[in-house]
Formats: C-alpha cells, structure tokens, sequence
C-alpha cells in the first residue's frame, strides 16, 4: 500500500508534489462545501501486469452533470472527455502505480469570499490517488435503517455529488457506527428506502432484482448501472421502483453497490436476518461477475475499462 500523502496529485491545471496542493482557510468551497467530486477506481492484474481503469467516460458524464449544477465553467469551458481521461492517465503513470487505486477527482470554488453562491466564481479541478481497499465489508454486512432522511431532491439533490451532501451521510453512517453497524440505510421523507449512506441498493424478491428508480432521489450510480447491465447478460428480471422499509426485512438477499463499496453483500438488517443470515448466491453471482470483470477476466465486459498502461 502506498502512502497517498507522497504522491503526485493534480491541482490547478498541474501535477504537484502533494504537499504543494494547498488551498486558503478562506476559500470559499472549503467554507460551504461548494465543490463536487467523483471517486473513480483503477484495478491491477497482477498476472496480465495491466492496471485498469473502470468506466472513466461514465464517470466524466456524471461529473460534468455535477459541474453543470453548480455552474462551474472553468471546467466545463476547459475540460472535454479525452483531456480529462490524459490527466487521469498521466498522473497515474506520474506515481507508476501497479495496484489497485481510487482517483478522487474534485472541481471546487476556489475563492477567497465568505459568500456562499453558484455565480461569479471561479473554480479548479484537482486529483490525488489513495489506497482504498474495502470502503465497506464485501463478505457480509450489518446494517441499520437510519433515522436520518436522505436529503430530498429540491433541497440538496442526490444525482449530483456535491462535496457539501456528504455531511448528510456523516450523520447516518457515525449513527450506523456508533450503535455497531457496518453501514446506515436511508429513508426518504415519504418512508421508501433510498440507498446506503454512500451506495446503491439492491434486493432480491423471489428471484427478481428490485432497486429503488432513478427518480427516488438516488446518485445514479456508475457500479448501480453495472449491476443492471449484468442482471441482463444473466438472465435475472430487473424492477426499478419504490421500495417499503418492510421489504428490506422480506428479501431474500440485498447488496449494497458503489466504487468505494464495489458489490457487498448485507447479511443482516436491523437485528432482522437477511434470508438465512448468509451472503445469498445472486448476490455472490453478481460479486464474483464485477470482480472477474474490472480486472479485464471477462471479455464481453471489456468495453468497460481502459488499459491505462497500454
């Protein structure tokens, strides 16, 4: 493992020492929380000897989605998809690094004003990498249902990731941690599950795969739109829609999905087993199929990657 704070990192149109990329205590995005980000994984084959990077154009449309929210034009005026993959690329051959990594990509406000507002600002992209091994239990989580709400669109809007949302999480997940859970699951204010603090979810119910739709107010998430891809290619009838808190506790398997969650099953819910309290086999089938495929092991998801060293 790597020690992050030795790297390169990308900050203000350049790659630095990371003890270069400062920012003041005035800034403005640093003050509110008025910046988005994507966390982007790259997978290393130890037996092919290539490092692979996941779905970076998919990442790059969802980011550019977020900057457009937040009006940030530098990047939107300066940054097109293919220069925004060579500064990925680049800065990871600027490290050389060999193992898996996540690239967390942040476009900010960079001023020094104590006015929190979306205009007449301007703003910077920057990018470390760090070694984020298991964000979660991939074997067999507990999780509790929150009782803190998921944000709702029209007051903080869960499609775009903005730095600032994430305190929303920070209270579920410490909740979730405190009184001995893995990983918090949100509610909305009509009462209908949403996701994990930071993950989409998941539930089998009588062999159909069930996830809450795009319209619940959850990130559209890049490893979500993976599983779905995959539930086609297996065979395995999918229903987007809203989910009752009950129904957590009826499923027969429920998993969590993400970049930093990657597909991680939940064995337990509220004291509640989850089927027979084991990872349930769609749920394996889903795991064993994401791992083999961000690794290159799996041809016909290929499309997905980029060979970052080729």
């Amino acid at each position: 493992m790597f020690d992050h704070e030795k790297l390169k990192v990308f900050f203000r149109d350049k790659i630095v020492d990371f003890s270069e990329a400062n920012i003041s205590i005035a800034n403005t995005g640093f003050l509110y929380g008025l910046a988005v980000f994507t966390g982007m994984r790259a997978h290393y084959n130890e037996e092919e000897k290539k490092l692979f990077l996941f779905r970076p154009d998919e990442h790059f449309e969802r980011f550019c989605f977020s900057c457009k929210l937040m009006r940030y034009e530098n990047f939107l005026s300066n940054f097109d998809y293919d220069r925004f993959l060579s500064v990925v690329i680049d800065l990871l051959k600027a490290n050389s690094i060999q193992q898996d990594t996540y690239i967390r990509v942040t476009n900010f406000t960079d001023e020094n004003k104590v006015t929190p507002k979306l205009i007449g600002y301007s703003d910077s992209l920057s990018m470390f990498l760090y070694p984020l091994g298991d964000y979660v239990p991939t074997s067999g989580m507990r999780c509790k249902v929150s009782s803190w709400n998921r944000a709702a669109d029209n007051a903080m809007p869960a499609r775009a990731k903005i730095n600032g949302l994430y305190v929303n999480t920070g209270f579920a997940k410490t909740e979730a941690l405190l009184d001995g859970y893995d990983e918090a699951i949100f509610l909305d204010d009509q009462g209908h599950v949403v996701e994990g603090s930071a993950e989409n979810i998941f539930l089998i119910i009588d062999g159909v795969l069930v996830t809450p739709s795009r319209s619940n107010n959850i990130l559209e998430g890049i490893t979500r739109k993976s599983v779905l891809e995959m539930a086609g290619n297996i065979g395995i009838p999918v229903v987007e829609r809203n989910i009752d808190r009950s129904e957590l506790y009826r499923a027969d398997e429920v998993f969590l999905t993400g970049t930093g969650a990657k597909v991680s099953p939940v064995v337990e819910i509220d004291k509640y087993a989850i089927g027979d309290g084991a990872v349930g086999p769609i749920s394996k089938v889903f795991q064993d199929t994401y791992f083999k495929a961000v690794k290159g092991e799996l041809p016909e998801y290929s499309h997905w990657l980029v060979d970052v060293y080729k």
